[in-house]
């Protein structure tokens, strides 16, 4: 198999990603897009002679995706619910999936349900490591154990650089988005990483007991549109340590977490998350390199009326960027195998076995995710 794949965002994840396929896929070419010359140059540098790089800024030039086999995108944040990038893939009859983890990108994606099957394009939302591999759980729980009603996933990372800017972004705009909960068949929405809905959980190491809030991520959106019958399906989060949870709900609600504020600096309007971003960087940059440790960590517990009955958690010495390019290269080798249906979907409608399947084998080909999946009863 020789597939031509379309890559746009070619930031961590994107490159981490594109590594992983690269060299799971060695026949594979690679189109990589982005705005930033140096990303693409790192991306270039992954396989020189099999990676083409493109220039450019798709919200406002728009993308060609002609003659590809397969469309990742990677170019957040999703909350500002651009679907261009699907648009183009669906025009160009590639298979598509992007590691949107906004309820809001999420819902304008699967609005393009119609399209895509008319097309016969299959098109995914919410690949990655949570959105991703956790919906892939949560779908082996609920078939492995009939008498679960309820799915809570439970995200926690440890992260001792800041990222790049789309991620702080998200991790700010979570703050103040309305956080979907799926319950008794219709979506309830509260507020983000706020005290009142903190839950206390028992998770494996290395964070052993956290507590989690309720966070703006898709899962409640697309399971419970794929099973409708489930009587719970809610998202929680956690930073480690604990104190990093109320810092960044105070940041989002006093203003960083807002993308139609500006400020004037030196007759210049720039969004204040853009100085909070550097500063995080050059503390970060400032610390010794023994305290720059990551972890990450997802849990998917089953529930009958509320209570927890199993548990299936995920964990790597790393950070978020790396699972979830894991994940989101998991589901493009199964979207390049073909057998997902046309149409709008979550990552769900791909097979969860060959989604677990594909995420195992290439953890241990790169040496994360060293204890697997752990399984927990209650």
């Amino acid at each position: 198999m020789s597939p031509t794949i379309m890559l746009v965002g070619a930031g961590h994840m994107g490159r981490s990603a594109l590594s992983i396929l690269a060299r799971s896929l060695p026949a594979a070419r690679f189109v990589v897009v982005d705005r930033s010359a140096q990303s693409l140059r790192l991306a270039e540098a992954i396989a020189s002679d099999r990676v083409e790089s493109r220039q450019g800024d798709i919200s406002r030039e728009g993308l060609d995706a002609s003659g590809m086999d397969l469309v990742l995108n990677f170019a957040g944040p999703f909350f500002l619910g651009s679907d261009g990038a699907a648009r183009a893939a669906i025009a160009a009859g590639a298979a598509y999936v992007d590691v949107g983890d906004d309820a809001e990108g999420t819902r304008t994606i699967l609005a393009l349900d119609e399209a895509a099957k008319a097309e016969n394009v299959p098109v995914i939302t919410g690949g990655g490591l949570s959105p991703g591999v956790s919906n892939w759980l949560a779908c082996s729980l609920l078939e492995g154990h009939p008498g679960l009603d309820g799915i809570k996933i439970v995200w926690i990372t440890r992260e001792p650089d800041p990222g790049g800017l789309a991620v702080l972004r998200h991790m700010l705009h979570m703050a103040v988005a309305p956080c979907p909960t799926w319950r008794n068949g219709g979506m309830e929405f509260t507020k983000g990483f706020v005290p009142e809905t903190a839950e206390s959980f028992d998770v494996p190491p290395p964070f052993n007991r956290i507590e989690a809030y309720d966070t703006a991520h898709p899962e409640p959106v697309t399971l419970g549109r794929f099973r409708p019958d489930l009587a719970l399906v809610q998202c929680k989060g956690s930073l480690f340590p604990n104190w990093a949870n109320a810092a960044f709900s105070t940041l989002g609600r006093i203003g960083f977490g807002h993308t139609d504020i500006t400020v004037e600096i030196d007759g210049k309007d720039i969004q204040p998350i853009e100085v909070l971003w550097k500063l995080l960087w050059k503390r970060h940059e400032m610390k010794p390199g023994a305290q720059r440790t990551s972890a990450t960590q997802v849990n998917v517990l089953g529930t009958q009326e509320n209570v927890p009955v199993i548990m299936k958690s995920i964990t790597d010495a790393g950070d978020m960027s790396r699972g979830t390019g894991l994940g989101m290269a998991a589901a493009a080798l199964s979207l390049l195998e073909g057998s997902v249906p046309a149409g709008a979907n979550g990552v769900e409608v791909i097979s969860y076995q060959k989604g677990i399947d594909h995420f195992l084998r290439l953890a241990r080909e790169a040496g994360t995710f060293a204890d697997g999946i752990v399984t927990t009863c209650f």
